[in-house]
């Protein structure tokens, strides 16, 4: 897109290649959000910018009519580091901001809102924004949120892992390896004796709960000859059940107190961003989006068929499935079975496939938005589904 484009005269895939271009981490991404803000005030949006105090994050709000019901879209737009936006993010902003331009031109009343949410991928700071938001209320009345996803297929709502991640740091005494080896004590010790017992640990857990466990020593020290007097580990622990994850994460503090008694050396541990809960399912919303999108000849799986699936991974998104009727809709802009966070990926997010998927999902979330604000009925029975979910 030529730099004298107008943000009026913007449109969805224009956006979408912008904000790929620009091509910011988690935190960081300071053009993609003035720029994506920039557009939605020129289409009449009342936006507040550094949004609950996150430098990135920012709230935009029209209103038609009465006001009422008031629908939310969520925008993310960071990219992933040493790779860009090969989670499709840059298509993820604009659906966001069209689908909530064109809702404005279909309702007759209601408000509708773009959540700008940095940091989906949890690199920064600001890590798992939405998270953040959700506890500061930001979500608190919003009647729906709706949001969107590229991927290797259709579907309307899968299940998400609930992820929390730490990063453990070991403190020891430095040496000389060969003058005064008994002097040292090694805070690489510790932290390979934590990465070989969590290894061990993974053979006695639950099947049923999806467990999940990865970690990297991030640090280990810096000369052969030299005790490590410090090293790091950080972690990731996932599972489906929110509950038996505590549980896990009381059993990975204790193999780490007890290596550190091993090896007579300390430890501090810290959580990355807030924890990722599971996503709350809601039938109602999802049987009309799967109708909408079957509806234009795209082979969309059943609802139930989609969430009973072994999840993939873990988004903040769930947080808001907690708090709010909510939906994230997977939309397709590569060959089944395309790894993410790939080359592959990295690709298809600017391919000609995935301009033609954008254009689909914005109309499919903005028929949504229209649908919810003159059907008395559907609000109620996705009201229902979220109470009974």
């Amino acid at each position: 897109m030529a730099d004298e484009t107008s943000p009026k005269d913007s449109d969805y895939w224009e956006v979408a290649t912008k904000i790929f271009q620009f091509n910011e981490v988690g935190s960081k991404e300071f053009q993609s959000s003035k720029f994506l803000v920039e557009v939605l005030k020129s289409r009449g949006f009342v936006v507040r910018e550094k949004y609950l105090n996150i430098p990135t994050a920012f709230r935009a709000e029209k209103i038609v009519g009465t006001g009422k019901p008031t629908i939310g879209f969520l925008a993310e737009y960071d990219a992933l580091p040493g790779i860009g936006h090969a989670c499709g993010h840059n298509l993820i902003a604009s659906s966001a901001v069209f689908s909530a331009i064109r809702a404005t031109e279909k309702i007759s009343d209601g408000t509708i809102v773009v959540f700008g949410t940095p940091d989906e991928e949890g690199t920064g700071e600001w890590a798992g924004s939405k998270a953040i938001m959700a506890e500061r209320g930001a979500f608190r009345g919003i009647d729906l949120v709706l949001g969107s996803h590229p991927g290797d297929g259709w579907n309307v709502g899968s299940q998400s892992l609930a992820v929390q991640d730490f990063e453990i740091t070991f403190r020891g005494r430095a040496a000389h390896e060969a003058a005064d080896p008994d002097t040292g004590r090694s805070a690489l010790d510790a932290a390979i004796l934590t990465y070989n017992a969590v290894g061990m640990m993974r053979q006695h857990v639950r099947r049923d709960v999806n467990f999940v466990m990865h970690g990297i020593i991030k640090e280990g020290g810096t000369a052969s000859n030299v005790t490590p007097e410090k090293a790091v580990l950080t972690y990731g622990i996932r599972a489906t059940d929110v509950g038996y994850l505590d549980q896990i994460v009381k059993r990975f503090m204790k193999i780490v107190e007890g290596c550190t008694m091993a090896t007579e050396t300390t430890y501090s541990i810290r959580r990355i961003g807030p924890m990722f809960t599971t996503t709350k399912p809601n039938k109602t919303l999802s049987n009309w989006i799967m109708g909408n999108i079957r509806s234009r000849g795209i082979n969309c799986p059943a609802f139930e068929e989609t969430f009973k699936d072994i999840p993939r991974g873990s988004t903040d998104f769930a947080n808001v499935s907690q708090v709010v009727p909510a939906l994230e809709v997977g939309f397709q802009i590569a060959d089944e079975g395309t790894p993410w966070h790939s080359r592959e990926s990295l690709e298809a997010a600017t391919s000609r496939r995935a301009k033609e998927a954008l254009s689909v999902i914005i109309d499919v979330l903005s028929d949504t938005a229209r649908e919810f604000s003159v059907n008395r009925k559907f609000r109620e029975d996705i009201e229902r589904d979220f109470r009974n979910g």
